[in-house]
């Protein structure tokens, strides 16, 4: 049976659920879960703040994303710059990791959305090749 619980990461609530198993007992594959989600400050809601799903939504075809939170370490790119599938745009840090942010695609950088110092949500633009 499932336990509850409330976890607090980065100054923001999730609620999650957690199935504990026993020694010899398999693991049964359970239903797809959408991610957790930051709990509303007024009381339970697992809706996300507006604020986090526009940032995701917002990614358009020459975007590339953060692959997760974090705080915006070093930006490695400017507008007008040509890049190559495979060059390092960023550095992300979560966790005290620092995790580059890798382009996908060839072209040149049209927008930089990011600075450092900034904290930024997983999916959520950072910067725009054409």
């Amino acid at each position: 049976m499932p336990r509850q619980f409330k976890v607090t990461v980065n100054g923001r609530e999730y609620e999650v659920s957690v199935l504990e198993l026993t020694a010899g007992q398999a693991a049964q594959t359970p239903a797809p879960v959408a991610a957790a989600q930051p709990m509303a400050a007024t009381g339970g809601s697992t809706a996300a703040p507006a604020a986090v799903q526009s940032k995701a939504a917002a990614a358009g075809a020459g975007d590339e994303v953060a692959g997760m939170g974090g705080v915006v370490v070093e930006v490695n790119v400017k507008v007008g710059q040509t890049v190559a599938a495979g060059d390092r745009l960023l550095v992300l840090e979560a966790m005290k990791m620092k995790t580059p942010v890798i382009s996908t695609r060839a072209g040149q950088v049209t927008r930089v959305l990011v600075a450092p110092g900034d904290a930024v949500e997983g999916g959520q633009p950072l910067v725009t090749i054409a």
